[in-house]
């Protein structure tokens, strides 16, 4: 195990505390992965076990083809729209994807995207597609996640009864994309249960204008 292994691992972990610490994963579910650096690998948990509960000797590392080049057992189920993203996005480093309830909640209402109604979520977040519902570890989800991340601009997408995908430069970038992505659901929700959903659309796909 080398020091590359030994850094990347104790980011995986520090990232994997800090989701859950916020309420971003629970148990078993969603799944965080980053590039080891200088040696091609791609790390990422095994199916069944907890994000917080690994370390470095639990993880896995696996190549672009998903074979399972370092350690012990299978990645997580959702693996395929893991190496996808890394295939086509040689800018994203990390991802985090994470069963979020408000995130998942907004996927189930008709909307095709995620309403940016702040200035800084639409500064950050540029737009976020909502991704048609696909039974996990199927080539039809992993494909279509793939193809969402194709555009260079895209860092966040939900996925239909299933939470959010952030990418980044970094794993922590990701994680922090992932918080504001289900605070900006949430926020998107109250406006929608206060008013309807005619008063998100009225507010969500257009600049907002700074008060007089």
């Amino acid at each position: 195990m080398n020091e590359a292994w030994r850094a990347a691992a104790q980011e995986f972990m520090d990232v994997a505390q800090q989701l859950w610490q916020r309420g971003l994963i629970a148990g078993s579910g969603g799944n965080i992965s980053l590039l080891v650096p200088g040696t091609g690998l791609i790390m990422i948990k095994p199916s069944g076990m907890a994000n917080v509960d690994c370390r470095p000797e639990t993880l896995l590392g696996i190549d672009l083809d998903g074979a399972v080049v370092a350690g012990d057992g299978r990645p997580s189920k959702d693996v395929g729209f893991h190496l996808g993203i890394y295939r086509v996005r040689p800018d994203v480093q990390g991802i985090v994807h994470a069963h979020v309830p408000w995130s998942t909640a907004l996927t189930l209402l008709d909307y095709g995207e995620l309403p940016l109604l702040t200035p800084h979520a639409q500064y950050k977040l540029h737009r976020v597609p909502v991704i048609p519902y696909a039974p996990s570890g199927t080539s039809e989800l992993d494909g279509w996640v793939t193809d969402a991340f194709r555009n260079a601009s895209t860092v966040a997408a939900l996925l239909a009864r299933h939470g959010l995908v952030t990418v980044g430069r970094t794993l922590s970038v990701a994680e922090e994309l992932a918080e504001m992505v289900e605070e900006t659901a949430q926020i998107a929700l109250l406006v929608h249960l206060g008013g309807g959903a005619d008063a998100v659309a009225s507010l969500a796909f257009s600049p907002l204008k700074p008060s007089p």
